[in-house]
């Protein structure tokens, strides 16, 4: 592209000249509109955040000019694949070197599963193709166009990308996490020596409506009766699930590359081990993904129970599936066995935790929810949040019941969102609160 060897006597000359040149403007077709017209016709309903990707197919397309032919398609086959991987990283607000470390983690999800991730891989495979033929078939055209449209052009669709796509905001200057909010530090747990079950829940964000949030609020409410004082409050959260888990058990910003180290940590589990409390861990997934089987014992979580151990120990308890493309146990069933596991009284007190599951995206909606989410009676009016809140109401269901069981020795128990729910539609999006994650305390007080 404007090659020092270009005879300008025959190209336009000057800057306004330039920007009449329909070769320059060819260039801004195939290299700053074909790759992002997608995105950008979608914006108005749709929030997929791709800062750099314009010019990484720029930079591709420089690059495939300058180099033989057959490397164009290996060029945008890049660029595409490093264009979905921008897309996860911060649709699910993870850290660049975080998702780096992620990608070991694949042959853990069935990507084939989700339709969506089919159809964007498809998508992005298509575009490589078109965009790479069609820059070898104009290639003498676009070597002799001028730059200047075409860098103008990407730093628009740049500034239009962030403008419009509500970044989140980087990791808060201030720490508290949610269990230090509620005041369930390890000092105030051991001093009251009572069991606590801490629920960390996929997706849940802070809800924007008082009346949705009441939905899932109210079930705690009632289960709650004279035995529990019911708190809400809200939290930041920085970064994906390992990150809550570094939030709520560690009380630091962190993530799972941040325990890998064959060492202990100085985390909220281990404080309680010491103080003679039994650990333990309810997961419905693998225990591979994230290497959380690896790096729980570090922070002092001593049983461990991911779905291989559950279908092990627990057959006649788990002979179903949830979920899409990580699909493991259903929330339901591990929370009747969390319930079990804090009804059996060996006379230690216990520290239960239990990550749940199905709300992941993507995700199954609950058949027949009881909010109507595809009927026009829906009670929350957007059909995402809609059906996420059904699935989050299956946790809330099994947290209800044990809060009620007036055979349970005395219990606190705390539910948090691990962080925002990632969101592709504007109106859907619009239903919680950026960057905040909604938690509920039940404090045991029938005692007092």
């Amino acid at each position: 592209m404007a090659a020092p060897s270009v005879d300008y006597q025959s190209r336009p000359g000057g800057y306004l000249e330039k920007l009449r040149d329909r070769d320059a403007w060819l260039a801004v077709l195939l290299i700053a509109v074909l790759p992002n017209a997608l995105f950008i016709l979608a914006s108005p309903w749709l929030i997929v955040r791709r800062l750099p990707s314009p010019a990484i197919y720029l930079a591709a397309a420089v690059l495939s000019l300058a180099l033989p032919r057959p490397f164009s398609y290996l060029l945008f086959l890049l660029a595409a694949a490093i264009d979905g991987f921008v897309i996860i990283c911060l649709m699910f607000d993870m850290p660049f070197d975080v998702s780096l470390a992620s990608l070991r983690f694949l042959t853990e999800i069935d990507i084939g599963a989700s339709f969506l991730y089919v159809a964007g891989t498809v998508w992005f495979i298509v575009l490589a193709l078109a965009s790479a033929y069609l820059i070898n078939r104009y290639r003498d055209r676009l070597r002799a166009a001028s730059l200047i449209p075409l860098i103008i052009a990407v730093a628009a669709v740049i500034w239009i990308d962030r403008s419009v796509n509500l970044y989140k905001p980087g990791k808060p200057a201030a720490f508290e996490s949610a269990m230090q909010q509620a005041n369930l530090t390890s000092d105030m747990i051991i001093r009251n020596d009572r069991n606590v079950l801490l629920v960390l829940v996929e997706g849940m964000g802070a809800f924007a409506d008082p009346q949705e949030r009441s939905l899932l609020e109210s079930k705690l409410r009632d289960a709650a009766g004279n035995r529990f004082k019911l708190t809400h409050g809200v939290n930041a959260h920085y970064g994906s699930t390992s990150g809550a888990i570094s939030r709520e058990l560690c009380g630091r910003w962190g993530t799972f590359t941040d325990y890998l180290a064959d060492k202990r940590y100085d985390c909220l589990p281990f404080r309680l081990a010491d103080a003679g409390f039994a650990t333990i861990s309810y997961d419905g997934f693998k225990g591979g993904l994230l290497a959380l089987r690896d790096w729980y014992p570090s922070i002092g979580l001593k049983t461990l129970n991911f779905r291989d151990d559950l279908e092990r120990d627990h057959p006649s308890e788990f002979t179903r599936q949830c979920g899409s493309a990580l699909k493991g146990l259903c929330d339901s069933d591990v929370g009747k066995r969390v319930h079990r596991e804090l009804a059996a009284s060996n006379g230690q007190r216990k520290f239960v935790y239990w990550l749940t599951l199905n709300s992941h995206l993507p995700y199954v909606p609950v058949e027949n929810g009881p909010l109507a989410c595809n009927s026009a009676q829906a009670r929350i009016t957007d059909r995402i949040p809609c059906e996420l809140t059904e699935i989050w109401m299956e946790v809330f269901d099994a947290v209800a019941a044990i809060a009620a069981d007036p055979d349970l020795p005395p219990l606190d128990i705390m539910v948090v969102g691990d962080h925002n729910t990632p969101m592709w539609s504007r109106a859907a999006a619009s239903h919680f609160r950026t960057g905040l994650i909604d938690w509920y305390r039940l404090e045991y007080v029938a005692d007092r």
